[in-house]
């Protein structure tokens, strides 16, 4: 039984590993379409920056080389030696300025050109050696190498005794460097130091990274399942219309948002009616994640299975269900609050749900939801509806869902992928699972679950990325601007996706 236990932890591990860098590669591939016009850049200026400084250092060699057999005894293990001996002392002999004297004494001095060098190696176990003279002219490393070899057998000779110094091979130097200038191989080096750069940004951006990106990242901030993954859809647009809604009562929606949505809703149906709850809490960490959406799909979705839902937007600073359903703005929940307006000539009925709009009448907010009149509207709404789901601002930023918590029995929680840090959803959490009321995640724009990717866009294309806001910039805007003259959170303007 252990060892059961022990190949399945292992094999779960195992499954981690992969699936950790699976991500990793995917963090690595969106850097890669994030930055690619950057890369480029990047590339082509290193490029250009190595082919500069190669040039500027580039000097052609020229090699010319001569080769010698040692003979002393005749014994092949003692010439070997000589020959070793021989070789090792070419460095020190090249320095002592009477062979200098010597070695250029037959030599024109106006042609001879002092930036040369010469070097020897032997050959291990045989009594050769050879000596190779460098330049960066070839004439004068010919030069060089035809006076040593005029002159170095006598300076052998009185320095090792009686022996004989033959010449076994001569190569002179050519017109043709040894080290060719190559344009081809300086830009293959360049572009190699501009992806180096790139990888090096890009395992940069991956290591960094604060969203979330997949179920794996949402561990970090809670053990609540994940209810569903919506896919990053849009919707097929019309010629002639102006405006289309993610919505389930679309036709013309992507198949694998519809499943995930339905999925969602039919989890969500089992866990409350197992534990015998009504209201349900849908929020969000920031703006634009698709809270809105999914508050509005989840409500039709119930509809859709005969059940009496009610659809309330809590939304009281930025309301925006209501546009998603094709409802006229008019009085609601902020009107029953504070006046007194009966609750029946406030609902309005959208196809097989009722709803609840935010209402005309504005104020401070934290009072209105926090007036003993919600409470009794709660406890009449939930003996008229099987179900009520309630759409609040972003956790995050304000207290009103955490407020409005207090009348729900359950609460989901929307992340958009790639969008919100995970300190900022831990923060927005804290309240719900500090009551334990929060019941799951939903994951938005997905890059797995349902539907093919490649074939649709996401609909939300005029809110842009989040980091074109800066920091705070685009929540002070949701929080300051009158709500009169703020565009809907969550509609998708068919113009604005073309």
């Amino acid at each position: 039984m252990q060892e059961d236990m022990q190949r399945n932890r292992e094999q779960y591990d195992d499954e981690e590993i992969v699936l950790d860098l699976s991500g990793i590669l995917d963090d690595y591939i969106r850097c890669i379409k994030k930055y690619w016009m950057q890369f480029i850049l990047v590339m082509v200026v290193a490029a250009g920056l190595v082919i500069a400084f190669l040039n500027m250092k580039y000097e052609p060699v020229y090699i010319a080389k001569i080769s010698y057999a040692v003979t002393k005894t005749g014994d092949t293990g003692i010439d070997a030696s000589v020959a070793a001996r021989l070789s090792g002392a070419i460095p020190v002999l090249t320095q002592d300025k009477k062979f200098r004297e010597d070695l250029f004494q037959n030599v024109d001095t106006e042609t001879l050109n002092q930036n040369f060098s010469i070097a020897s190696s032997s050959t291990e176990g045989a009594n050769l050696f050879s000596v190779t003279v460098s330049s960066n002219n070839y004439k004068n490393a010919n030069m060089v190498l035809d006076a040593f070899e005029q002159v170095y057998p006598d300076w052998a000779s009185s320095s090792s005794g009686a022996l004989e110094v033959q010449i076994v091979d001569k190569s002179q130097a050519t017109e043709k460097p040894v080290n060719a200038y190559s344009l081809i191989k300086y830009l293959f080096l360049g572009l190699l130091a501009g992806l180096a750069l790139c990888f090096v940004y890009a395992t940069y951006f991956v290591l960094t990274i604060k969203t979330v990106r997949k179920e794996s990242d949402m561990r970090k901030i809670t053990a609540k399942t994940c209810i569903s993954m919506i896919p990053d859809v849009k919707v097929k647009k019309r010629e002639k219309s102006k405006k289309e809604q993610l919505l389930l009562t679309n036709k013309r929606l992507d198949w694998g948002f519809k499943q995930s949505m339905l999925a969602a809703q039919a989890r969500i149906q089992h866990y409350m009616d197992q534990n015998n709850r009504k209201v349900l809490l849908v929020t969000s960490t920031i703006p634009e994640e698709g809270k809105s959406i999914l508050a509005a799909n989840l409500a039709l979705a119930f509809g859709e299975r005969e059940k009496k839902v009610l659809l309330i937007d809590g939304d009281l600073r930025k309301p925006s269900s209501g546009e998603l359903l094709g409802v006229q703005e008019g009085l609601g929940l902020t009107d029953y609050l504070k006046g007194n307006n009966e609750i029946e000539n406030l609902l309005v009925t959208c196809g097989k749900i009722s709803f609840l709009q935010a209402g005309q009448k504005r104020g401070h907010m934290s009072a209105l939801l926090d007036d003993k009149k919600m409470e009794k509207l709660m406890v009449q709404l939930r003996q008229r509806f099987d179900y009520i789901i309630i759409d609040t601002p972003p956790a995050y930023l304000f207290s009103d869902a955490a407020m409005l918590s207090r009348y729900a029995d359950s609460v989901i929680y929307m992340v958009r992928h790639d969008m919100a840090e995970i300190k900022e959803i831990k923060k927005g959490m804290a309240p719900f699972q500090s009551t334990k009321k929060l019941m799951g995640y939903v994951i938005n724009r997905s890059h797995g679950g349902f539907a093919s990717y490649g074939k649709y866009g996401y609909g939300y294309g005029r809110y842009g990325k989040y980091g074109k806001y800066g920091k705070y910039g685009k929540y002070k805007r949701y929080m300051e601007l009158d709500e009169d003259s703020m565009d809907t959170e969550e509609s998708l303007n068919d113009e604005e996706m073309r």
